[in-house]
This record gives C-alpha cells, sequence and structure tokens, in this order.
C-alpha cells in the first residue's frame, strides 16, 4: 500500500514520552500517572494541508552540541522513523537557535537566538561577560533586571530574531547567506522574556513583512509592563527596513502580532492600563497601507489569551478564559474590513462561541476544500479536560450564522451544538485511558463574597463508597488572577487528590480569570479580603452538601498567590487539619524588594512600599503580621531558582512556623523555579504532598 497516496491527513507531532514503567492493571490516579501520561508538546500542519512539512522535516537538535536547524526527508512508509542517515545539519551557528517560523514561498526561515548588543551573535565558546577580566566570575549590573523568572541575565545580551533564505533543490537545502538580524542597532528582545515564543512573531505570506512585540527598553522596565509591536520589510534578495514601533503610544502591554493570509493586516492583543497585567485584552486591527488602527468593538466581557485569522482573512478565532473553561470563539469581520477601509465607524461586533468546554489551545486552520472536499473551514487545536491529557482534535466549522454567543451569566455549562463535529486526531495516551481510574468533575455555584455568585469544580474521590467518610482536599489557585479550568495538568492535578481518597473542591473565587473584567479587578489591593471571605463560604458550602466528608480532616493546599492564602488562613482560622504552601508570599514587603517584575506589587498593593498610602495596604494584607496566630501543622515547599517568589519567603514560613512550635516540614528544590519541572522531582513532590496530608486526615 502506498501509504503517501492513502493517507488523508497527517499531522506531526512532538510527543514528550515517559519511559518509566507502569503497572498495567486498572488503578486510581497515582503521582507516577502524573509523570508518565504522554504529553504533545507542539503540533503543526503542511502547506499542502496533508501532511506536516510535505516530503521533509525541519527540526532543532542539540545532536551537534547546541540547539541547531536539522532536516530529512521522509519515508512514507515508515513516518515513525526519521532515520539517522537521512538528517542532515543546515545551520552551524555560534550560539542556539529557537522558536523557529519557515515561509515556504520565500524559502525564508525567522528564528530567535542570543545576540550583543551591536547585533551579532553570540558566540557561546568566547562568551565572557567582563572583558577586561575574563578570569572573575562577576557580573556588573546598571538597570534592572538582574533576573527574571528563573535566570540571571547577561546585561550585554538579548534574545533577537534573524532570517535566513535558504536555496533548496532535490529535497536538498543550503544558506544563501549568514544569518541577518533584523533588530540590528536596537536594544530590543524578541520573543518577550520570560515566557515568549514564535507567537511573538509572525511573517508575511509573501515572506517580506514580519511583525513582532518587543519590551521597550528603558531604565524603568521592572516596574513598566509596557511592550509593543513592531514592523520590519525585507524584500527578498534585499535589505531589512528600519524598525518601525507601531503602537508606541500605548503605555501597556501589545503582544501576540498576527499578519492576515491575505497581507492587509496585523491584528494583535492590546492591554491598555499601565502597568497592570491582568488588564483586559483588546483586539486591534492595524491596516499595513493605510498605517491605521482600530480596536474592534466586541460585545464580550472576557479577555482573549490567542488570536487567530481564518483563511480568507474574514474572520478571526480567538481563546479565552470563561466560567473554568478555555473557550473557543470566533468574530466575523468580513464588514467591519471595509467600514475600516472607507474610515467608518464599525458597529458591536458579535463573539460567537464554537468550543464551550475543555481546555483548547494551539488553533491552525485548513481552508475550505483542502482536506477531502471539506465545504467549511477546519481547525485542529490541542485540547484536554479534567479526565483526559492532551491530544490533537479538528472541528469543521459551521458558518457563522449558525453559531451562537456565550451565555455570560454564571450557570451551569451547556456545550454549544457546533461540538457535536469535534474529531479526536491523536490518541497518545490510550495506555492512560485503559488503566488509570479518574473521578469526573462537577461544577456548581454558591453564593460567596456579598453574596455573589462564585463558581467551584467538585470531585468525589475515586472508588467513592457513600457509606463511608472522606477527608477533603481544598486547594487554591495562583495568580492571583488565575483560575481553576477544566484541562489536565502536570503540576497541580486535582486527580492526584481524587486517586489518593480525597474529595477535592477548587474554587475561583474574586479575582479569577474568566468571570468578567470588573471580578479580575475585585481582588487587587484586597488580597485577603473577598478572596479569603469566597474560600471560606466555599467550603461552607462543599461541607453542607457533601455529609460524607468528615469536617475535621479538611486540608488547603495552595501555590503561588494560593501560598500567600495558606499562610493567610493560617493566621485567620483553625478550622483545617493541615496545610501546604508551595511558593507563596510570608511577607508582602519583602516580596517587593526581592521580586524581579516589580510592576506586579506596585498595583496590587497600590505603589510602593514607602509611600504612606501603599504601605498602609501592603501591611492590612501581609501574612507576617499575622504569625502570632499560626497553629496548624504546614509543609513548605520552595524552588531555588523561584526569582518570581524567592526561596527566603518559603524560608521565612518555615522558620516561624519552627520558632512557634508548629508540627512543620521543608521540601526544597535548588534546581526547579516557581513550578516543579523535572519527572522525578514531581513524582516526589506529589508524594511528599499525599503522605504530608494522609498523616493528618488518615
Amino acid at each position: 500500500m502506498n501509504f503517501k497516496k492513502n493517507l488523508k491527513f497527517f499531522l506531526t507531532v512532538v510527543v514528550l514520552s515517559a519511559t518509566t514503567a507502569v503497572r498495567a492493571e486498572k488503578h486510581a490516579f497515582s503521582p507516577l500517572d502524573l509523570v508518565t501520561f504522554n504529553r504533545i508538546s507542539s503540533h503543526s500542519i503542511s502547506p499542502n494541508y496533508e501532511y506536516i512539512l510535505y516530503d521533509t522535516i525541519g527540526f532543532l537538535s542539540t545532536r551537534s552540541g547546541s540547539s541547531q536547524l536539522w532536516y530529512s526527508t521522509l519515508d512514507f512508509d515508515n513516518l515513525d522513523l526519521i532515520k539517522e542517515n537521512k538528517l542532515k545539519q543546515l545551520t552551524k551557528l555560534t550560539t542556539s537557535i529557537n522558536n523557529i517560523e519557515y515561509n515556504q514561498k520565500a524559502k525564508r526561515l525567522l528564528f530567535s537566538a542570543q545576540a550583543y548588543l551591536n547585533g551579532t551573535l553570540v558566540n557561546d565558546d568566547t562568551y565572557v561577560e567582563q572583558e577586561d577580566n575574563k578570569y572573575t566570575t562577576g557580573i556588573v549590573y546598571d538597570k534592572l533586571f538582574i533576573r527574571h523568572w528563573d535566570t540571571f541575565l547577561k546585561p550585554s545580551v538579548r534574545e533577537q530574531l534573524f532570517v535566513l533564505d535558504l536555496r533548496s533543490k532535490n529535497n536538498k537545502f543550503s544558506l544563501k547567506h549568514q544569518p541577518v538580524n533584523i533588530m540590528n542597532g536596537n536594544e530590543l528582545e524578541s520573543p518577550v522574556s520570560p515566557f515568549g515564543d514564535s507567537g511573538d512573531f509572525s511573517i508575511s505570506p509573501d515572506g517580506q513583512t514580519i511583525a513582532f512585540s518587543s519590551r521597550i527598553e528603558e531604565h524603568s522596565q521592572a516596574w513598566k509592563t509596557n511592550t509593543d509591536v513592531f514592523l520590519v520589510k525585507y524584500p527578498i534578495d534585499g535589505k531589512p527596513s528600519a524598525v518601525e514601533n507601531l503602537t508606541k503610544s500605548n503605555p501597556g502591554y501589545d503582544n501576540y502580532p498576527n499578519i492576515s493570509p491575505d497581507g492587509q493586516w496585523i491584528a494583535y492583543l492590546e492591554m491598555r492600563e499601565e502597568n497592570y497585567e491582568s488588564d483586559k485584552n483588546r483586539v486591534m486591527l492595524y491596516n499595513i497601507k493605510r498605517k491605521t488602527h482600530t480596536e474592534l468593538p466586541l460585545r464580550w466581557d472576557r479577555s482573549p489569551e490567542s488570536l487567530t485569522w481564518s483563511a480568507d482573512s474574514n474572520s478571526i478565532y480567538l481563546t479565552a478564559y470563561s466560567k473554568g473553561r478555555v473557550k473557543v470563539y470566533v468574530v466575523n469581520l468580513k464588514e467591519a474590513l471595509i467600514i475600516i477601509k472607507k474610515k467608518g465607524t464599525i458597529p458591536t461586533l458579535a463573539v460567537k462561541e464554537l468550543i464551550g468546554t475543555g481546555n483548547n489551545d494551539t488553533i491552525e486552520v485548513i481552508p475550505k476544500r483542502k482536506l477531502g472536499n471539506n465545504s467549511g473551514e477546519i481547525i485542529v487545536f490541542g485540547r484536554s479536560s479534567f479526565t483526559k491529557p492532551r491530544d490533537i482534535y479538528k472541528l469543521e466549522v459551521p458558518s457563522f450564522d449558525k453559531l451562537k454567543t456565550e451565555n455570560e451569566k454564571r450557570v451551569i455549562v451547556r456545550p454549544p451544538k457546533s461540538e457535536a463535529g469535534i474529531t479526536q486526531i491523536t490518541n497518545v495516551n490510550d495506555k492512560f485511558k485503559k488503566e488509570v481510574i479518574v473521578s469526573e468533575p462537577e461544577e456548581f455555584y454558591f453564593k460567596g463574597h456579598n453574596d455573589e455568585l462564585i463558581h467551584g469544580w467538585y470531585l468525589k474521590p475515586v472508588n467513592f463508597d457513600e457509606s463511608k467518610k472522606y477527608p477533603l482536599a481544598f486547594l487554591i489557585h495562583g495568580g492571583p488572577q488565575g483560575s481553576w479550568n477544566e484541562g489536565f495538568s502536570s503540576g497541580w492535578n486535582v486527580q492526584s487528590y481524587a486517586g489518593a481518597g480525597y474529595a477535592v473542591a477548587a474554587i475561583n473565587f474574586h479575582g479569577s480569570t474568566g468571570f468578567g473584567q470588573e471580578f479580575v479587578k475585585a481582588v487587587s489591593k484586597n488580597w485577603g479580603g473577598d478572596s479569603y471571605n469566597d474560600l471560606m463560604k466555599g467550603l461552607d458550602y462543599v461541607l453542607k452538601t457533601h455529609k460524607y466528608i468528615d469536617k475535621s480532616k479538611v486540608c488547603g493546599l495552595g501555590a503561588s498567590y494560593g501560598g500567600y492564602m495558606i499562610n493567610w488562613i493560617n493566621g485567620h482560622t483553625d478550622r483545617f487539619a493541615c496545610l501546604v504552601n508551595h511558593d507563596g508570599v510570608f511577607d508582602t514587603i519583602n516580596t517587593f524588594f526581592t521580586t524581579e517584575e516589580l510592576f506586579f506589587s506596585e498595583y496590587e498593593f497600590g505603589g510602593v512600599p514607602w509611600d504612606k498610602k501603599a504601605k498602609k495596604i501592603y501591611d492590612k494584607w501581609n501574612p507576617r503580621e499575622f504569625v502570632k496566630n499560626w497553629k496548624t501543622p504546614t509543609l513548605v515547599i520552595h524552588g531555588g531558582k523561584d526569582y518570581r517568589l524567592t526561596e527566603s519567603e518559603g524560608i521565612a514560613t518555615f522558620t516561624a512556623l519552627q520558632r512557634l512550635g508548629v508540627k512543620s516540614k521543608f521540601l526544597y528544590y535548588p534546581d526547579e523555579n516557581h513550578w516543579v519541572l523535572k519527572p522525578a522531582n514531581t513524582l516526589f513532590w506529589q508524594t511528599q504532598i499525599i503522605e504530608w496530608i494522609d498523616s493528618f486526615t488518615k
């Protein structure tokens, strides 16, 4: 059988597969399952919409010592095997390549790499920070940032964007020239650290226009959220234009630039409130020819996380947090684009709900009639739920008229009819599905602070027996502008606790995302107020509703802001049998002076700590001020490479507990950041947590 001719749809996915042996019998979800399920880290569709990269696949590999671009021809009779003797190294640069995008029409490769301030690529073999003293390990800084997330920065180095044009003949590739830095001469950074990726830049269909987002290099960058969208025009066989700042008038975040398939528009996301990282994202359109900006007037109280153009440039797909999910929406722009060109006023636009359940991400588009004569456009996306790890799915998009707007009221979610067409493409965790017993989630609402409806998730213990009494794991999310969403996590996974024999409750308190912008802002300058009240009322509701829960065996667990709340709880109530504080805040003022992104503390507490008005807010919500009340046994966890909330916060928490004589343990990871990421560390982390809470409840 000729596999290539008969294959209807093929995706290339990068799967991170665990090699640890797991037991084959059916069993409740365990810490081992947390690190052994398969993860799809990325997926992509080929330009011909049948395969990933035609007959040749390109990829980054460190087999030469640094991350370089390699390629290989594909054997379509053995797609699961890329033969060693067919691997070819395309680049041999002096430093690692990151975040690649390839434009097939122009045969142009866009990537990011470390560069000196003069624009030249870093040479990893000869790099030294102090040219006048090559034998010292000292690094001199004259402005913030010194470090970011989990990395100490190099003052003379930035991540910048480079272009390589390629030649190809008979599936063999070569370089036409050395890498060209399109940001040369500007102290810019793209992708934007610490979480930036290829979503921070976009290349036009003809390969000659590049848009990217960058943090603005200035003395105040650690206490400003300002990033801008920039434009560079780079003709084939020509030279790149000067860098043009498209959004310099906006003081907040401008990011996620995406050039339309027809090459006329750049869509991007914009936050307008200065120094507020949780401001609502507006969807903006920039007309490249006319140099005009237009905000899309959406009838929608949600903040989009990503945007993707339809193939005909007449619609945009959006993902956004909403009511405990990450949903997919679509906006029809056909009439609006005509009005913009005529300089008219756009009427408010409807945002239609396309996918209303699960956690959905990374949308790619297949045009009409490109896959088995599909009558409608197809989107391909990643998707997970509380019970299923991430796989790749596709959906043929119904006509816009057949879709409905979301009911934004706080009611139980019902899947939209359009979800009926979702088809699963990959199944990398079939073994997980067959062998692991999970708990089905239930959502609920209760009256929280000021009798406002608050959302929560609840799971019964695996193998639930209604005749028995059960302990409760009460989970508190971070942020505080975060939320518990219907997705499968390799970290704080609700199934870990249900599988260990616990009822599980997770509350989306005031400050949580996905319930409107006013709800998000309610937590700022009010950290231990409304959200704490929501949590206590939520706990009351759960205990009253589920009589089989032993109210004397409730354990509270939280990370980041959730860890802050654990310390706050310890100072304000003794209703918990035990607590777990992961990377939490001990002292709001110390946190300001040791964190890297100062804008966060300044916004959340109303300014700098030496301002008298702001100082009162820092003090009012400072867990340190209530240490004398601590009496609940607490497991404290912290990472040594956590520069968001430094290890001193965890050490201070443990020190206070020990000095007070409160039963406590300290789990320290010198090699982890704000999250526990390494599989062996994750397994030990989860095992220690379960053992700790078991010791007080079983």
